[in-house]
């Protein structure tokens, strides 16, 4: 199983056609985008999104109408090659999804997230990070096979705290992942700020942590993925 996540940057970089015929050539299984818009992308049946931000108005600081030339925004989208058997409830759904799925490894939860949509500008930094960590805490309650996907805006390595938000957000982070019995399967990726946590039952089934794209090819961002 292959798990993969992007911040495309809203595809400002980059046309969307562009995008598509980049990511169309790798065979995932599950693929998160954040900050994107929707893409077809021939290799997954399936596709899921988060509610569209909202169109010409000012929302969480920003016209996302006018920034986007009239593209529809949506933070975080989740491409699958298998169905999802359940949707749970989120906190804030135009951020976040939380999605079950029927595995070989089992009923697994992706939750996938931004934390740091307007990096460390607050109310939104504290927000974000409140409701990534009671929605996992929730969803652990209730499945233990969770997997927290997305831009964390946050280098877990040391030495490298400037691709950080700040050191409060990382030991939140951190201490979260402890609690739930998880751990980061792309920590050791450099200056990579985008991430795939992973429960700890999983980790001598991993097999290959990458980048399958690197930053400001397709956006300012890293493309991470691990196989397990």
């Amino acid at each position: 199983m292959k798990i993969a996540t992007l911040n495309i940057d809203w595809a400002r970089k980059k046309t969307s056609a562009k995008i598509e015929e980049f990511l169309n050539q790798f065979d995932f299984d599950f693929l998160i985008l954040t900050e994107a818009i929707d893409l077809d992308l021939k290799n997954f049946n399936h596709k899921y999104l988060c509610s569209q931000i909202p169109e010409n108005i000012i929302y969480e600081n920003l016209n996302y109408t006018e920034y986007l030339k009239g593209e529809k925004a949506f933070r975080t989208i989740l491409y699958s090659k298998i169905p999802c058997s359940k949707k749970h409830s989120v906190t804030d759904g135009k951020t976040n999804l939380a999605l079950e799925f029927e595995t070989e490894l089992g009923n697994i939860i992706i939750y996938c997230t931004i934390v740091g949509t307007w990096f460390n500008r607050k109310p939104f930094v504290n927000n974000e990070l409140y409701n990534t960590i009671q929605d996992c805490r929730k969803i652990y309650s209730m499945n233990k096979n969770l997997f927290i996907v997305g831009d964390l805006n946050t280098s877990f390595r040391k030495g490298e705290e400037s691709f950080s938000i700040n050191s409060k957000t990382t030991k939140s982070l951190k201490d979260l992942f402890e609690d739930l019995n998880l751990i980061n399967s792309t920590v050791e990726i450099e200056e990579n700020i985008d991430h795939i946590i992973i429960p700890k039952a999983f980790m001598n089934n991993i097999t290959e942590t990458k980048t399958f794209v690197d930053k400001n090819l397709l956006s300012d961002h890293k493309g991470v993925f691990v196989s397990i």
